[in-house]
């Protein structure tokens, strides 16, 4: 099995100090054990629709 993203986030060295404050790598370990792959896919998918219809609004309003 391939190692997870925050797997690999704590290989690197220093990586607490790229955490925001108050994130932990075992809140975010908690965070991926809640969900799957594919709901993680979505949630982004869902995300970055939203992000590019903000956009899409603001650069309407400004033009």
């Amino acid at each position: 099995m391939s190692p997870t993203s925050v797997e690999k986030l704590k290989l690197l060295s220093e990586a607490e100090n790229c955490l925001r404050p108050g994130i932990t790598f075992e809140s975010l370990e908690a965070v991926a054990s809640q969900m799957g792959d594919n709901e993680f896919a979505e949630m982004m998918v869902n995300a970055r629709s939203n992000l590019f219809q903000q956009i899409t609004r603001f650069a309407n309003r400004a033009a």
